[in-house]
């Protein structure tokens, strides 16, 4: 029997409900998901929630539809989508995201100081040469900053591994643009970041693991204190 606590977020709680009876075997794959007045009883919630719930895991994967019939569970339970959790007030967004993106592209950096080739390094020396070019340009430099870190991971020859990267930069876009106008504001403007960078670039082009870890490490650590986040 399917039970929900009372929420937080009414939708994000049903997901997760249907994915632990999924997770635990009780719901199986190709196996008809309850209708939704069943689970609106179960979980004491209205069929509007049951739906958007539904709709949701349709768009991951995890539910198919198959015409007069129902919802079923698909081939891939697990979705074929990544989805960051609510947090039903825990931590902040920023600071979680910042702190994955500490861990996971300071060793990004120490794997594409071993992997990098030339064209990689030129991608990298262009997105630092856009940043300079453009100090006073938001969206310019915000957007070159991308694609600096896109070179990094690239770098790495995984795309799954750019892939997600990309997908955490996308979450971080706003941040990025937030970063670079508070540089702006500040009196040496962009210039302490584009140090950062070009000291993770120099770590990366010498082939030097260790200090391309560190470099990344103390970039992404002085990017999040001057969004006012303390790693």
């Amino acid at each position: 029997m399917l039970e929900l606590e009372r929420p937080e977020t009414l939708v994000s709680r049903v997901v997760d409900a249907i994915r632990q009876e999924i997770d635990s075997g009780r719901f199986a794959p190709q196996s008809r998901l309850p209708s939704e007045l069943e689970l609106a009883q179960q979980l004491n919630v209205s069929r509007s929630v049951i739906r958007e719930a539904v709709s949701q895991l349709k768009s991951d994967g995890v539910l198919i539809s198959r015409r007069g019939s129902g919802s079923f569970i698909s081939n891939t339970p697990s979705g074929t989508v990544f989805r960051l959790p609510a947090l039903h007030g825990k931590r902040s967004d920023l600071e979680q995201l910042f702190e994955m993106r500490l861990w996971i592209e300071s060793q990004s950096a120490s794997i594409a100081a071993v992997r990098r080739t030339t064209d990689d390094l030129k991608s990298m020396r262009k997105a630092l040469e856009a940043m300079d070019k453009h100090p006073q340009d938001l969206v310019k430099s915000a957007t070159a900053d991308v694609e600096f870190h896109h070179a990094i991971a690239a770098a790495c020859k995984n795309e799954y591994f750019v892939a997600f990267l990309d997908f955490l930069g996308r979450q971080l876009a706003e941040t990025r643009h937030k970063a670079w106008e508070n540089s702006a504001l500040m009196g040496k403007g962009a210039e302490p970041a584009q140090v950062e960078h070009l000291a993770l670039y120099q770590a990366i082009k010498e082939g030097d693991s260790a200090a391309a870890e560190r470099a990344a490490t103390l970039h992404l650590t002085a990017a999040a204190q001057r969004l006012s986040i303390l790693l």
